[in-house]
Parts: C-alpha cells; structure tokens; sequence
C-alpha cells in the first residue's frame, strides 16, 4: 500500500500521524510525508502587470526573499523528522520518505500524488491558523476536490485505545459507494470494530423502481414497510461482503436530505470514522453530498473513489 501524508507541525496533521494506528492499514507499506512552506507573491507581482514583465518581477522578489525562504525550508525539514520518528515507532516495518518543499501546498501535494500514485491521500481538515474541529480549510478542499485518489480527512481518533472502533458506511448503491464497502471490508482491523450502513432516502426524488416512499400523513403504513423492504434489497451485497470480512454490520436507515441526515446520524451514532463514496452517480468529480459530509463532520471521514 502507497500512502501519502501531508504535514504541517500542526495540531490536526499530528492527529493525522496518530489516526492511521485505527485506519486498518496493513503492517507494511510505502508512504511519504509531504510538508510545503507556502510561498505567496506580493501584490506588486500578482499578475496584474503586464505578462512581459511578470517573469523579472518573480525573479526579483524570490531573489530578495531567498534566505527567508531558505530558514522556511530549514524548519519544514525540522517537522518532517519529527513526523517521520512518530510514525516509524508506531509502525516500524513501514517504508517511510519525507520531502520538503516550497511554493503553494494544494499545487504541490497534488503534484507529488501524481507522480508517486498513492492508493490515499491523508490531510488534516485545517491549517495552522485555524481552531475549528469542523469545516474544512482551502488546502484540504482543494485536496478533496481535485485528487482522484481517496483521501482521508482526520479530525479527532479514539480517545482510548481499549475503544471499540465504530465505522460508518454512508450508502446509497452507487459504485463509488460500494468501492467504500469494499475498502472497509479489505482493510487489517485491530480488534473487531462495529460497522453501520447509513441510508438515507430523500422524499422529494423521483420513484425508484421498487420502491415506496417513507410514512407521511395520509400514506399508510405499508409505504414504510415497503421502502424498509426496498433499502434491505440496496442493501444486501454489501452486507454480504461485509460479514464475509468478519465485520458486525447494521443497517441505519431515515428519510430527508442526504446532506443533512447523514452528518446527524452518524454523529449520533458516535462514529469514529465515515467512510463515503466521492460521487453518487458517473462523474468523477467531488459530489455535493460527499463535500457535506467531508466538511461537516465531527470525525474523521475516508471519501472514496471509484477505483
């Protein structure tokens, strides 16, 4: 497994390094941590020139800022040793490199996963200067927008290691979704963590086949029925594989918006960690309910792509 880890010293990508002990990977693995020492150019040089003159410009302002960059890069090195001893005592048969870097983060960490093809991208939610246990920051969006590896977004891990880790499965059938099963169920779980398969059926889209909505006032109580009985059918290979995998799974269901439901059920189900597919449908590009979630979420969140 290739894993790449962007790091900034702060609070969030530590928790990012200590996370990875309940993400189920396997005893040996490739991985890379990554930190960039942003670079922003001065107003003078912000394009608002003329493009003939733009290249001297840039050329002058690196050159002036040399040495302060050079100290930048001296500490960012700092804090990928430190990364790289935590992370190497927690799995000592893992394959770890660290590259510094300067210039601008989401460019460079997108650059790095293209040519190094991981198989999941690990970030924090937040920069340095940021204090929120929720959203998400510019780096991490563009991240998630842009990459199209899975990338696991980490906010809080498991406050004991004696805790039974609780994943969440956010599912809806789609490919990308059921990719997210199978990498549940794949993945080297220490203990026996207890699963959930979180559906949600939105009342105002049209009639699937085979299925009924939810109990409203004046519908009777056989529409709940049948669409409890349509979700058991979404349902049943991806319970298949994940009781195949040893994995105690249970089926979470509710009605309303899937942007909504989701970050409340799985919040209050005490999630450790949400798995979700990046889309919904064909695209390939970061679904709305997958950005919701990601952002939203008091814990961490796996968004994944269909592979």
């Amino acid at each position: 497994m290739k894993i790449l880890i962007a790091y900034d010293g702060s609070g969030y990508s530590r928790n990012a390094i200590y996370d990875l002990q309940c993400a189920g990977f396997p005893n040996q693995a490739h991985v890379r941590i990554i930190s960039v020492s942003e670079v922003s150019l001065s107003p003078e040089i912000d394009g608002s020139k003329h493009e003939t003159h733009l290249g001297d410009d840039i050329f002058e302002y690196f050159h002036k800022h040399s040495e302060q960059m050079d100290r930048n890069l001296e500490v960012t090195r700092g804090i990928l040793v430190e990364a790289k001893e935590n992370l190497q005592k927690l799995f000592p048969k893992w394959s770890i490199e660290t590259l510094a870097f300067v210039g601008s983060p989401a460019q460079v960490i997108l650059q790095v996963a293209a040519e190094f093809a991981p198989n999941l991208i690990v970030v924090g939610p937040l920069g340095l200067s940021s204090d929120n246990r929720t959203g998400l920051g510019s780096l991490s969006q563009k991240i998630l927008s842009y990459s199209n590896v899975p990338v696991r977004i980490v906010r809080v891990g498991l406050e004991n290691e004696t805790d039974r880790l609780k994943i969440a499965i956010c599912f809806d059938n789609s490919p990308c979704s059921l990719e997210a099963v199978r990498t549940v169920s794949l993945r080297q779980w220490k203990g026996k963590p207890e699963v959930g398969l979180f559906v949600v059926t939105d009342p105002l889209i049209a009639l699937i086949p085979g299925r009924v909505f939810q109990l409203i006032p004046g519908i009777p109580e056989g529409g709940m029925k049948g669409e409890e009985k349509w979700v058991e059918s979404l349902t049943s290979k991806a319970l298949v594989l994940l009781r195949n995998a040893g994995l105690t799974t249970s089926v979470n269901h509710c009605g309303g918006n899937p942007r909504i439901m989701l970050t409340k059920e799985t919040k209050a189900w005490n999630a450790d960690t949400i798995f979700i597919g990046a889309n919904s449908g064909q695209s390939h590009s970061l679904g709305c309910v997958a950005s919701a979630v990601a952002s939203s979420a008091s814990c961490t969140v796996e968004v994944i792509t269909k592979s």
